[in-house]
């Protein structure tokens, strides 16, 4: 890590520490997490779901909006109040303040999310010797780090993009959901629903999860699809630099 990307990931990361609108988030992600987690168990748990799916299902669906909270100031917040044109000025990498704004708001999706174990170990302490070990958790948890690193790369390249923050956000969630039925359409149609899920691919992916499976091409595309959205989001800050 050098000392431009060292830099920038200290200032972005500490300064969250002080944003009230990032504890709105947090506030707001746990909210519905922990909401959804108890209807589904109450709904669902014993008839097709295991707890594992629940917890896993409640953590990501509302993860998207969360990462587009958190994401949508990078650059867009930095447009709107006039000290994106600065740092632009500045004889700098733009791609190393890119990663460091990005592993900045990977670390606080990720601190985020782990605020989501609260309901899991309520449930634990209630249950006692019923419950499932907190270890079966390990593989929705990888699965979970694998969708904030594509989620947030995608949120960092639309507030680059964005002149204002909510519009960063609502296009945060647009592309990420347009992708999301492009990928299924794909996975249906043209590799014959054999690659993943014939209906939905990241509902297979959370089944494999919660049963302690990872597959290779999960790790894959993820971490692929995140390196990918990070170039273009460089792509576009040095493009429009001249």
């Amino acid at each position: 890590m050098n000392a431009i990307l060292r830099t920038v990931f200290f200032r972005e990361f500490f300064s969250s520490l002080y944003s009230r609108s990032r504890y709105v988030t947090f506030a707001l992600f746990h909210s519905l997490s922990g909401a959804l987690f108890c209807t589904a168990l109450q709904l669902a748990e014993g008839k097709f779901w295991t707890i594992q799916t629940i917890w896993t299902l409640a953590v990501a669906l509302p993860l998207p909006i969360a990462v587009s909270l958190v994401t949508m100031p990078v650059f867009a917040g930095e447009r709107s109040t006039g000290t994106y044109e600065p740092l632009k000025m500045l004889p700098i990498p733009l791609g190393d303040v890119a990663i460091g704004k990005f592993i900045a708001s990977f670390i606080s999706v990720t601190v985020c999310m782990a605020g989501s174990l609260v309901p899991w170990f309520v449930l634990c302490h209630v249950l006692k010797d019923r419950a499932p070990s907190t270890a079966s958790l390990a593989g929705p948890a990888v699965l979970l780090l694998l969708h904030a690193f594509s989620w947030t790369a995608l949120g960092i390249f639309s507030s680059s993009v964005a002149r204002h923050p909510w519009v960063a956000a609502a296009g945060t969630l647009v592309m990420g959901l347009g992708l999301m039925m492009l990928w299924s359409a794909i996975s249906h149609f043209w590799l014959g629903g054999n690659w993943l899920s014939a209906s939905f691919p990241i509902l297979e992916e959370i089944l494999d999860a919660s049963g302690g499976h990872i597959r290779l091409h999960t790790v894959v595309f993820h971490i692929g699809f995140g390196i990918l959205a990070l170039f273009a989001t460089i792509r576009t800050l040095e493009a429009n630099r001249t």
